[in-house]
């Protein structure tokens, strides 16, 4: 008896996690824009929306969000199988 083997994450999936890693990538690329080289600059560098607010929401959807929809997904012609 021969058991065959499919790839277990479709089209859609490695869209989902490709989307979600991307995500992922770009908040940690807003995060770094609160980096300065200057300590005069660096007591203001908090005060960066990009860094405090923007980058943080974007690495929780990616993570919480875009990850697991992706690892979880299934389209309704595999569900019935």
């Amino acid at each position: 008896m021969r058991v065959s083997w499919t790839f277990p994450l479709g089209r859609t999936n490695v869209v989902l996690l490709a989307c979600g890693l991307g995500t992922i990538i770009v908040g940690y690329l807003a995060m770094l824009t609160a980096i300065s080289d200057d300590p005069a600059k660096h007591q203001n560098a908090w005060n960066n929306l990009l860094a405090v607010t923007v980058a943080p929401i974007l690495l929780v959807v990616g993570y919480a969000i875009l990850i697991p929809l992706g690892l979880l997904y299934r389209s309704k012609d595999r569900r019935a199988a």
